[in-house]
Order: C-alpha cells, then sequence, then structure tokens
C-alpha cells in the first residue's frame, strides 16, 4: 500500500542516504520492529531517530502526503486500519481528507461522510438533488420545469451544505 525510504539522522548526517532502505506498509508490528532493528544494525545506528526520506503510494488511492516526521509505528497502525476499509470506504476517506484535511477527518467517522462518486460539477449535483434525489417533483411544475437551471441549483447546494467537490467526486459532511 505504502513504500517509505527509512533512515536515521545519524546515519543521514554522516552518509547522506547512503544506508537506509525501502520497506512496505502496512506490515505487523513484531516484523516491523525486527525490520527498524536490523536496518539500524545495519547503519551500526544503536539510538536511532528515524525519518521518513521518501515515500510512494503503491495503490490507486493517496489518502494524504507523509512527513520526513512521521512515527513510523503510528503510520504502519494507521495503514492497517485503512487497509481494513472496504474500497469506497477508502474513498471516502481519501475524498474528505482531500476537502477538510488530515488534521480532521478520522478513520472511525467515516459513517458522517455522504461521498457521490458520478457528481463532479454543480449540474450532475443539482439533477441529482431534483431527479436522484427526489427533492421537487418536477412534473409538478408543468412547462416551467423546462426552464430549471441545474447548474444554479447545484451551486446553492454546494455553498449551502458543509461539503465539495473532490477528485473523488462530491463529498458531503452529515
Amino acid at each position: 500500500m505504502l513504500n517509505i525510504y527509512v533512515n536515521t539522522w545519524g546515519n543521514y548526517n554522516e552518509n547522506g542516504a547512503d544506508g537506509g532502505e525501502w520497506i512496505t506498509l502496512p506490515m505487523d508490528a513484531g516484523d516491523l520492529e525486527k525490520t527498524l532493528d536490523r536496518i539500524a544494525e545495519n547503519m551500526q545506528d544503536f539510538d536511532p531517530e528515524w525519518f521518513v526520506n521518501d515515500y510512494e503510494w503503491t495503490t490507486e488511492i493517496e489518502p494524504r502526503e507523509i512527513g520526513e516526521m512521521e512515527n513510523i509505528t503510528s503510520l504502519n497502525e494507521w495503514l492497517e486500519a485503512l487497509d481494513g476499509l472496504h474500497k469506497w470506504e477508502q474513498e471516502t476517506y481519501c475524498a474528505a481528507v482531500e476537502y477538510w484535511g488530515a488534521d480532521w477527518v478520522d478513520l472511525d467517522d467515516l459513517d458522517e461522510y455522504n461521498l457521490y462518486s458520478d457528481i463532479t460539477n454543480e449540474y450532475d449535483l443539482g439533477y441529482y438533488f431534483i431527479h436522484e434525489a427526489g427533492i421537487y417533483d418536477l412534473d409538478e411544475m408543468g412547462h416551467l420545469a423546462n426552464y430549471f437551471d441545474y447548474e444554479a441549483f447545484g451551486r446553492d447546494i454546494n455553498l449551502e451544505t458543509d461539503g465539495g467537490f473532490t477528485s473523488y467526486g462530491w463529498i458531503e459532511r452529515r
């Protein structure tokens, strides 16, 4: 799911990027500890201060950027939790993080969000709320329904709700 290039500050200060190693997360917590111990031993760093020198996502979703000062154990735990979700839950999480930011979205609160992956613009949003959500019955409007402005209606919905457009579609917080 995520490859990270780990190094220690001691090794980096002496040797630059040489000596670090790519590892793939998530992995079993015991295996992660053994892997980090082995890397530190190879670098002869007996009191390692770890940092993430580089990273690359190996999945379609890229939930957030990874900082160099990430706690690798916590990152692994978060990735294990993320990996345990269904694809639609992962996409909902990624859309929420894209819109509100990683500090404001919790994996345990995904039921607070609705993601509409097929809604990508204000016209689609207005059309959805009129025809699919059943907010209004255009048949009752007669010929006036021909003049309904879906885009303007979608723009109003977008402004009045707690949500917005992301690369995953339109997301709202309930």
